[in-house]
């Protein structure tokens, strides 16, 4: 292999790693964004846990029902979200 063969390999190699290490920082970007998400998930899903158990313990139907929807506003004012047409069609 000639010096010349050499830096040419060298060259492509070094574009190679340069392009490597900007797919693992996209990579990573996309891994924090997804732990993000994850963890507005967890805090509604645990919102929705213990708004259920709550919800079983009343007795009425119609009281159930208002916590319930009570829950369901509080996850989208804290989370801005949960489904933006849950709730609406009655």
């Amino acid at each position: 292999m000639t010096i010349n063969e050499i830096i040419e390999e060298n060259r492509e190699l070094e574009q190679r790693y340069a392009r490597a290490l900007n797919t693992i920082a996209a990579l990573e970007r996309k891994i924090a964004k997804l732990q993000r998400e994850n963890e507005k998930l967890r805090r509604q899903r645990d919102i929705l846990l213990r708004g259920m158990q709550i919800a079983l313990q009343i007795s009425s139907k119609e009281k159930q029902d208002l916590h319930l929807k009570m829950i369901i506003e509080r996850i989208r004012r804290e989370t801005g979200s949960l489904g933006e047409s849950n709730g609406r069609s009655g």
